[in-house]
């Protein structure tokens, strides 16, 4: 597992050295990952807590252009916690997802973020927005965030990180 952390770790890296480094073309990848549901440790992924829970992905994607062309795809993004009793196996009460772009390494932030989109009582969304690129986004990694009683919270489902 860590090992796998460390490649996609490192291929996020060289994906932000290739964007800082050339200017892509508008319809260009600038990132194109799996998506993985956010793990038990609590990671911060620029600024933005991991989730309450625990949950599992089915499966996931993310591409995102140079343009700011941001598709992302869900299936199957419920809670995988027993703790939850009979709302295991559903996303319980986030009825809704934003995807966001954060850059930035180690000093990771934000940059962006769509607006919600429902999240399916199955776990399936998708995505597809136009973000507002900073110049340079050094390590770029997409996260899913939840929207919960209203409110944009913590990450579900991020790219590498």
């Amino acid at each position: 597992m860590a090992h796998a952390l460390v490649r996609t770790g490192l291929a996020a890296l060289l994906a932000g050295f290739a964007m800082a480094a050339h200017p892509a073309r508008a319809d260009q990848p600038v990132l194109r990952a799996s998506l993985v549901a956010c793990p038990s440790d609590k990671t911060v992924i620029g600024g933005v807590n991991a989730c309450g829970k625990v949950w599992a992905l089915g499966s996931g994607q993310a591409d995102l252009s140079a343009d700011g062309t941001l598709r992302v795809t869900l299936h199957g993004l419920v809670l995988n916690d027993a703790s939850v009793g009979n709302a295991n196996g559903t996303p319980d009460g986030v009825d809704a997802v934003a995807a966001a772009l954060v850059c930035g390494g180690s000093a990771a932030a934000v940059a962006a973020q769509a607006e919600p989109v429902a999240l399916s009582p199955k776990g399936d969304a998708q995505v597809e927005a136009r973000l507002t690129m900073p110049r340079h986004c050094f390590a770029p990694v997409v996260i899913v965030r939840e929207r919960y009683q209203g409110k944009i919270g913590g990450w579900l489902a991020a790219t590498g990180f």
